[in-house]
């Protein structure tokens, strides 16, 4: 928000001048009345005693409210849409008050306020849009060919649909009934509308005159669910009365339980995945009325797949076939409950429950069997559903690589978020493609996006010491050798037959784990250990293979050598191991910012490491003992920070969602999404990167790691507790945020700074961002104004911030800079923070297209033999077999254009009048690519690809105007001399303007046939 640095400001922090404090809407006017003599007269003596009154309430409001630096502060009032409620308090509830601020709306519901929850504003949406050029691909969500939602206004009757969609096809482009196949019907109080699918190509110009539509979009395959599945269960239980395994005591869910006997109770949590499998007693055992998972509905059938993308739905969202039982796991880390569990079939191996273990679940199954993928219909469809199941908190944990945010799933969040329903979405596991890698619809700003943080224990094998201790290992997975020289990767010591062989590893090694250890098999060995500093392993196809940590490495070194006789035992049971890496973020975790430069992730959960349930058929699959199963993801993360809004939600008496616009007859409304992550992100605790005392970049933790006692008890918050800078360029001169006492005593804050690690992205000399930004104890300077005062309860102070950018950040490498400015309340302790991220440089010219890499994978047109065609070279390229081409990007942007202009020439940036845009016969589509996220480097394993590949087979498509209409021909371009120009569109640049693309041409060829 940018705001003028200098207004009501004060010249020092603490200013003596006392100044009493307004409080809103106190108004002491009054007007006299005499009808009489005696009248008047009884009249002046209840003026004179009103006046008294009066007086005596000025000053006890005046008191009230002074601040000890003088300056002015306000009673704060929760900004409509805080709701009120109108369940019942469940068991555990405790509204202190802070809850009571945020509970605060108005008791009478007013004439001129519509019924949220039945009507619908379709004013901005009446002008029908023309549907944007679809991209066949948006980093690895598909295009769905032919296949489209529309939304038709509030009033249009849902029988009609197809109707009218069917007879729109067919007047404008003779599209035939039976080649039209309805999808699914959406029928919601904030949506109105189908998708369908066409079985004819023609079908986009077409669609785009469907009577009545207001908005039309394509569809989209989505992948499952990426996770790192780690399949650790066991037979035998593991003697512990603490629930330790999912970092219940890093959140404050062990406090909430145990302090305030709050579970969750009465809240509904609606999972959108691959289906429940309610079956398992854990999550019920049953589905329906009465049930733990008591709504829901399958929208794909279980033949639904990449391969067969025609949904079949029904009423029962089972999972009991995929075998990573990806939704059944996620609704167990929102609120599995094993209380009265007495088969030992289904009793965990270690004490667990869900987050909010007496939450009611929905499970929306958008996935079938094969659980390979979905489509951006079913998910939006499933959205819609939830919000009129009632659902109270929708979690999803399912996206794709994107950047923007024009997508229905997004629009379907923004809309159940303003309706008072929470969204948490999985921000993605693409840590390892660098910055810029969030996954959609996580990227939505009306959702609470999710990063990961590593749990505090884990489940694993152990190998037991000479002295009886443990030694946790963690097995290896089979690898396709390779070569390489290290320790252990040239050997053929005959000393090692029989043996399990030692060996080290670092992330530095040219040699694989599998490699040397396949080696060691070759000369008699029977097992291959690594000890490293906590890196996975790919093992031996021959041989067992684990990793231990680098001190237990070393350790069984020194026994050995002092006692060579020494034995250690290796076991197949499991222990309960603590975790290195506990409450830092999680390596996988996907970093931000936005393509926009917005803040994401909001908030951090556990993901790393996460112990919950799973079907019986996925526990068959996996050849695991028990239905229960360990595995890492922001997957996991999201479902667990939605349980922790669930025990929020409890801890208020759950109002309503519908009183989300701020009118309740008990007085008692639901926060607005906007104030409950205020809340949240207010009270997380900012986590260090591992083995580090700096903070980790906001741009992987956001706030920090959720806690959810700290939010239910939070007696201070900031507001907004979240700060985008932009970039060097477009950053304000200073921003201005309210500190708020929502607590129930007077509060003396004072202000502070700390900085959080910046994030370099790009290394110099290189178009490419980099796998793993550097990070660097390089802060940003910031002024804060006032740095103290006092507010009583009830009463917010505004505070000024002025951000100077570190010292050595390196504008050319575009770093991201983050920290936490926080407010501590010297009479409680409480310390409460604001996170913030920006950027250093100018966004709006960063290098978009990679042209210059280490990986040599660039933008630019490949020869038969892959090699690029150079400057000067002029080879000659044949058309008929198809011409590769490679665009690569370092950046996201909003559009890229690939133009073929003659060699001695140039024409116009865009899709103007006779420009020729390359036509690819692969995907049948003009080479223009909307909303592309940026690619990630060569040979790094993220749902980002290393480039977009198409192949040219010399056709084009001409836009010329014939009048007032547009006309567009396609046709084989002539033989010649030619260059292929690529333009991308610049970071906050308008598309109408040829200045704001980043335009380069290719080394001429000549095109032949």
């Amino acid at each position: 928000m940018d705001l003028p640095s200098n207004q009501n400001r004060h010249a020092s922090s603490v200013d003596n001048n006392n100044e009493r404090a307004r409080k809103y809407n106190v108004n002491r006017n009054s007007t006299p009345f005499y009808a009489s003599k005696w009248f008047a007269i009884i009249m002046i003596v209840i003026a004179i005693g009103l006046l008294a009154v009066s007086i005596a309430l000025a000053i006890a409001l005046a008191i009230k409210s002074k601040s000890t630096d003088g300056s002015a502060s306000a009673t704060y009032t929760p900004t409509t849409g805080s709701t009120s409620a109108t369940n019942a308090p469940t068991t555990g509830t405790t509204v202190s008050a802070s809850q009571s601020f945020v509970l605060k709306c108005d008791p009478v519901i007013s004439t001129n306020t519509k019924n949220q929850a039945e009507t619908r504003d379709d004013t901005t949406q009446q002008t029908k849009m023309k549907l944007p050029v679809a991209s066949s691909r948006v980093g690895n969500n598909i295009l769905l060919k032919n296949t489209y939602i529309v939304e038709f206004p509030a009033d249009v009757d849902v029988k009609n649909h197809f109707v009218r969609v069917t007879t729109s096809l067919k007047a404008s482009n003779q599209i035939v009934e039976s080649e039209i196949v309805l999808r699914h019907v959406i029928s919601s109080s904030i949506f109105n509308g189908a998708s369908f699918s066409t079985t004819t190509n023609d079908s986009i110009e077409a669609a785009q005159l469907i009577e009545n539509a207001i908005n039309i979009h394509p569809v989209y395959l989505v992948p499952g669910p990426r996770l790192f599945q780690n399949t650790f269960s066991s037979d035998r239980s593991i003697n512990t009365s603490q629930y330790l395994i999912n970092a219940f005591d890093l959140t404050g869910v062990n406090q909430v339980h145990s302090q305030f006997q709050n579970t969750g109770k009465g809240v509904r949590v609606a999972v959108i995945d691959t289906g429940v499998d309610y079956a398992h007693p854990a999550l019920g055992g049953c589905f329906g009325t009465g049930c733990k998972v008591a709504f829901g509905y399958d929208f794909a059938g279980d033949q639904f797949s990449s391969s067969n993308p025609i949904p079949v739905p029904d009423n029962d969202p089972i999972d009991n076939c995929s075998s990573s039982s990806h939704g059944t796991h996620v609704a167990g880390i929102v609120g599995a409950n094993i209380n009265g569990i007495n088969q030992t079939y289904f009793i965990p191996s270690v004490p667990f429950s869900g987050v909010a273990p007496d939450v009611t679940l929905g499970a929306y199954r958008v996935f079938g069997c094969p659980a390979d993928m979905t489509t951006t219909d079913l998910v939006t469809a499933a959205l819609y559903r939830a919000y009129d199941d009632k659902a109270d908190i929708i979690t999803i944990s399912i996206g794709g690589a994107a950047a923007y945010t024009e997508d229905p799933r997004t629009i379907a969040i923004q809309r159940i978020t303003n309706m008072g329903v929470y969204v948490t979405v999985a921000l993605g596991n693409e840590g390892e493609g660098g910055l810029e890698t969030v996954n959609m619809p996580g990227a939505a700003p009306d959702a609470m996006g999710i990063g990961s943080a590593d749990s505090t224990y884990t489940l694993r094998y152990y190998i037991i010491a000479p002295d009886g201790s443990k030694i946790f290992y963690d097995p290896g997975t089979a690898f396709d050798p390779n070569g390489g020289a290290n320790d252990g990767c040239i050997t053929s010591n005959p000393s090692m037959n029989g043996t399990v062989v030692l060996f080290t590893y670092t992330a530095q090694d040219i040699c694989s784990v599998g490699y040397r250890c396949n080696l060691a098999f070759e000369v008699g060995a029977r097992g291959c250990l690594i000890y490293s500093l906590g890196l996975t392993t790919e093992g031996s196809y021959f041989i067992p293979t684990g990793t231990i940590s680098l001190a237990d490495g070393q350790r069984i070194i020194s026994t050995v050598a002092a006692n060579p006789s020494a034995i250690y035992t290796f076991t197949n049971l499991f222990g309960l191991s603590s975790m290195s890496t506990a409450g830092t973020p999680s390596s996988f975790s996907s970093l931000g910012l936005s393509g926009d430069l917005l803040i994401k992730p909001q908030i951090t959960g556990i993901g790393g490491m996460v112990y919950s349930t799973i079907s019986v058929s996925a526990a068959v699959q996996n050849s695991l003992p028990k239905p229960y199963m360990i595995s890492s993801g922001t997957s996991m993360a999201t479902p667990y920070v939605a349980g922790t809004l669930a025990l929020f939600l409890a801890s208020i008496g759950n109002p309503a969602p519908y009183t989300v616009s701020g009118y309740a007859q008990n007085g008692q409304c639901r926060p607005t999404f906007s104030l409950v992550k205020n809340i949240f992100q207010s009270t997380a605790n900012a986590i260090q990167i591992y083995n580090s005392i700096v903070f980790a970049t906001s741009a992987m933790q956001g706030a920090g790691l959720v806690n959810v006692y700290q939010a239910i008890t939070a007696g201070t918050i900031f507001s907004p507790s979240e700060l985008a800078l932009n970039d060097t360029v477009r950053r304000a001169t200073s921003y201005r945020v309210n500190v708020i006492n929502i607590g129930n005593q007077t509060a003396i804050y004072t202000m502070s700074h700390s900085g959080a690690a910046l994030a370099t992205g790009k290394a110099t000399g290189d178009d490419q961002l980099l796998a793993q930004p550097v990070y660097t104890a390089d802060y940003a300077d910031v002024t804060i104004n006032p740095i103290q005062f006092t507010l009583q309860p009830g009463y917010s102070r505004e505070i000024t911030l002025q951000f100077g950018e570190p010292t050595n950040a390196d504008p050319n490498l575009l770093p991201v800079f983050s920290g936490f400015i926080y407010a501590t309340n010297q009479v409680n302790g409480e310390v409460t923070h604001l996170f913030y991220a920006g950027m250093v440089g100018d966004y709006g010219n960063a290098g978009i297209f990679v042209r210059n890499t280490t990986s040599g994978v660039i933008t630019g047109i490949q020869k038969s033999d892959d090699t690029y065609v150079s400057e000067g070279e002029l080879p000659s390229l044949n058309a008929t077999t198809g011409i590769k081409i490679q665009i690569v990007l370092a950046w996201s942007t909003r559009v890229v254009i690939v133009q073929i202009i003659p060699a001695n020439g140039t024409i116009l940036i865009g899709l103007n009048v006779s420009s020729a845009v390359m036509f690819t016969d692969s995907d049948e589509s003009e080479a223009v690519i909307v909303d592309p996220p940026r690619n990630a480097a060569a040979g790094v394993g993220t749902s980002f690809a290393e480039s977009y590949p198409a192949v040219w087979n010399g056709k084009v498509v001409l836009n010329s105007v014939n009048g007032n209409a547009s006309v567009t021909t396609m046709r084989n371009l002539n033989p010649g001399t030619y260059r292929i120009q690529f333009s991308a569109l610049k970071h906050f640049g308008n598309p109408s303007n040829d200045n704001d693309f980043e335009v380069f041409n290719s080394p001429a060829f000549n095109l032949v046939f």
